[in-house]
C-alpha cells in the first residue's frame, strides 16, 4: 500500500503575506492543499490568483465561524455573532457551541463553499478554522452535509494525539471527548472521503525541520492529512495574529531541502484530496 501524506496549509486568504507564503510552500515545498478563509476581505482573490500561479494546488474551504463577520446578515445568522456583527472569537463560540442555530451554521458555511466556487476553483475539501466544526455534534453534522451535498471530501476529526494536542486544548471535555470517538463513526458511517489519520503536531514549537523530519519517517501505509499554517509575515498578521513569526519557521522547514529528500527517500505520495479519492474534478 502506498504512503500518501496531504500537507494542508490552513488560513489562505488570512493576509496577503500568509497566502503568499502558502504558494511559496506549494510550488518549492511539500504542501499539497489550502483550504481559504473566504469571508475575509482579499480572500477571494487570493484563491483566483492560487488558481493562475499554482494550477496544481489543491484548494479547499476553511470553514469559519470565529474569525471576522460572517457572509450572510447578520440578522440573519444571530446567534453566530456579537453586538457588533462578528462572528465570536474561539473561546466564546466553544462555550456557547451547543445552542447556536446549527441551521444558520449550514447557511453560513453553504455561502461560504458557494462563494469559493465563484472564482472558478474545484473544491478539493472542507475543514474548519479552529477546529470549529467539532465543538457540537450539529455542527459536525452540517459540515458532513455540507461535503455530500458538494461532493468533495473532509478533514479527520481529531489526531491520535488529540489529548495533548495544543489546538484541541481549549475545547470542553464533552467536545473533545466527540471529536476522539462519535464523529470519527459519524464520518465513517457518512461515506465523506477522509484521510485514515490527521497529523496536527506541526505547531508552535514543534514546527520545527527535525520535527517535520519525524513526521515523515512516522507516516504510515494509506492516507493521512498533515496540517500546517505557513506564510510570510506582514503587517497585517503582525497587527491581528498571535501566530506570526512561526509561519515563517514553518515555511522554511516546509521548503527546505531535506525535507523534500526525506519525502522521496520514504516514498511518500503528496496528494491532493481529489487525487487520493475523487478523481478528476
Amino acid at each position: 500500500m502506498t504512503r500518501s501524506l496531504i500537507v494542508n496549509a490552513d488560513d489562505f486568504g488570512r493576509t496577503r503575506g500568509v497566502s503568499a507564503g502558502i504558494i511559496e510552500a506549494h510550488l518549492h515545498g511539500l504542501v499539497s492543499t489550502t483550504t481559504a478563509l473566504v469571508n475575509l476581505p482579499g480572500a477571494l482573490q487570493d484563491v483566483a490568483q492560487a488558481c493562475r500561479q499554482a494550477p496544481s494546488l489543491g484548494l479547499g474551504v476553511h470553514l469559519n465561524l470565529t474569525l471576522g463577520r460572517p457572509l450572510l446578515s447578520p440578522a440573519h445568522v444571530p446567534s453566530l455573532v456579537a453586538s457588533d456583527g462578528s462572528f465570536h472569537p474561539p473561546d466564546t463560540l466553544a462555550a456557547i457551541a451547543g445552542h447556536i442555530d446549527e441551521r444558520q451554521v449550514a447557511n453560513e458555511w453553504r455561502a461560504q463553499i458557494e462563494v469559493f466556487r465563484t472564482t472558478g476553483a474545484t473544491l478539493d475539501h472542507l475543514d474548519s478554522h479552529h477546529h470549529a466544526a467539532l465543538l457540537a455534534p450539529a455542527l459536525w453534522e452540517a459540515c458532513l452535509a455540507l461535503a455530500l451535498e458538494f461532493g468533495c471530501g473532509v478533514r479527520p476529526p481529531a489526531p491520535r494525539e488529540a489529548r495533548d494536542d495544543i489546538l484541541f486544548s481549549r475545547f470542553p471535555s464533552h467536545a473533545r471527548r466527540y471529536a476522539a470517538g462519535d464523529a470519527r463513526r459519524r464520518l465513517l458511517a457518512s461515506g465523506v472521503p477522509s484521510p485514515d489519520g490527521l497529523v496536527t503536531r506541526f505547531y508552535d514549537r514543534r514546527a520545527t525541520l527535525p520535527g517535520l523530519l519525524a513526521i515523515l519517517a512516522d507516516t504510515p501505509q494509506g492516507i493521512t492529512e498533515m496540517m500546517c499554517h505557513p506564510g510570510r509575515v506582514d503587517e497585517q498578521l503582525q497587527r491581528e495574529s498571535g501566530y506570526a513569526h512561526a509561519r515563517e519557521l514553518e515555511l522554511i522547514a516546509l521548503t527546505s531541502a531535506r525535507a523534500l529528500q526525506a519525502v522521496a527517500r520514504h516514498g511518500i505520495a503528496r496528494p491532493t484530496y481529489r487525487q487520493a479519492f475523487l478523481g478528476p474534478a
